[in-house]
């Protein structure tokens, strides 16, 4: 009974484990991608693996560098209330302009450190192959490592039936993914282009993620940006969908104790809408 008792508990560890290595995406959510004018709308924050909302965070006073809201008449509105933070959702929003509209936040830095199994797994998983190659040529392969990271997040909302062209409103964050086309318009089967900006760069060669929620199936597509930093996602359906990427690089900033930096961006938007 005890050796019993000792595997499920071991079994429980691998479980758990594995799903803090993946659980790596944060993401806004709004309640209603298409509310009307002076309707108030729910804004939360979601941490999770393949776009499964398991954990809902709160708003960190540390954590949050800055949380707008952007038209494209006006300067950006601070979505920061004081009194919300540490609850959720993050924020009630009512918009009073009709016109799309761009939620953003962007986090400080945070940091981890991982087995170097672990951490070779996540790089896999990301389309991080260079980056194996490095720890590999360098005898690292087995060893744990450290990585501080940085969150920019941003989500489209259409306010009023009306649809103007801040969706592809660029906002100078460190890293960026930007619409080509409105994506808020896409039918089944339509192609989206998004460019990818690393310092208001374009960033060739990294892997681009789209995860599509719909009737409680999630579909999972992965592309690669081109030399000008442009990817093309065919989106198979309607719904709710994630634009996601990590670019990860070594640290090399002397002050700070990590082996590795990497900068997280992701964009949700409601397709077909």
């Amino acid at each position: 009974m005890k050796k019993t008792i000792q595997l499920l508990f071991c079994l429980f560890l691998i479980f758990v484990t594995s799903l803090s290595v993946n659980a790596h995406d944060y993401w806004i959510a709004p309640q209603n991608y298409q509310p009307q004018i002076g309707q108030s709308v729910a804004i939360k924050l979601f941490v999770g693996d393949h776009f499964s909302e398991d954990k809902e965070r709160t708003l960190s006073q540390k954590m949050t560098v800055d949380f707008l809201l952007h038209n494209t008449t006006t300067s950006p509105t601070n979505l920061i209330v004081k009194e919300q933070f540490s609850k959720t959702p993050i924020a009630h929003l009512v918009a009073n302009k009709p016109g799309t509209h761009v939620i953003s936040m962007q986090r400080d830095w945070a940091q981890i450190e991982m087995e170097g199994g672990k951490f070779h797994q996540y790089l896999e998983h990301e389309g991080l192959h260079h980056i194996i190659a490095q720890r590999k040529k360098a005898g690292e392969s087995d060893k744990p490592a450290s990585e501080r990271y940085r969150r920019y997040l941003k989500s489209l909302i259409v306010v009023g039936g009306k649809r103007t062209s801040t969706w592809n409103k660029q906002l100078g964050h460190k890293l960026e993914i930007i619409p080509l086309s409105d994506p808020t318009v896409a039918k089944p089967n339509d192609t989206v282009e998004f460019r990818v900006l690393l310092d208001n760069k374009v960033l060739p060669n990294v892997q681009l993620a789209a995860l599509g929620r719909q009737a409680g199936e999630v579909t999972d597509i992965h592309t690669i940006t081109g030399k000008n930093g442009v990817a093309s996602l065919k989106l198979p359906h309607t719904g709710e969908w994630l634009v996601r990427l990590v670019y990860l690089r070594r640290c090399s900033q002397k002050d700070v104790e990590a082996d590795w930096e990497s900068f997280w961006a992701a964009l949700t938007f409601l397709a077909g809408s």
